[in-house]
């Protein structure tokens, strides 16, 4: 049995605050054929990033690989802000835009709808729109 001390308690909190931020939550992972020992799981925290599917695994590691991801993930954010390709309001109005056309799809088919929703989906609310893909002649 391993001890487990304060600093270790308080990184674990740190780390999960820091996910939670991000719009990530640990899990328990889900496949039982499977002994994923101490791994621990994130996944998408409610409805915080819409891009995913709800309970989707998006990374799977111990305590520290799920830090130094997270941290990663946050400069990689903080390197696009940087750049001006992306900033923080981009990025919430195009979460907001997918949740709305999971909404619609959701109110027209009847069906809880999760994950994004492409150019390529016959019952998309821009379907009326034309493809830039089928433009291309193969």
């Amino acid at each position: 049995m391993m001890a487990v001390g304060w600093n270790t308690i308080q990184n674990i909190k740190r780390i999960e605050a820091m996910a939670n931020k991000m719009g990530f939550e640990f899990s328990p992972g889900r496949d039982r054929y499977i002994d994923s020992g101490d791994s621990i799981h994130l996944v998408p925290l409610g409805d915080a990033l819409p891009h995913y599917r709800r309970g989707a695994e998006i990374f799977t590691g111990s305590v520290e690989d799920i830090g130094t991801w997270l941290e990663g993930l946050l400069w990689a954010r903080n390197y696009d802000e940087m750049l001006r390709v992306s900033n923080e309001k981009k990025r919430t109005e195009r979460e907001q835009t997918e949740r709305n056309k999971q909404l619609m799809k959701t109110i027209k088919s009847g069906k809880l709808v999760e994950g994004p929703l492409g150019y390529g989906d016959d019952d998309d609310i821009d379907s009326d729109e034309e493809d830039e893909y089928d433009q291309i002649p193969f």
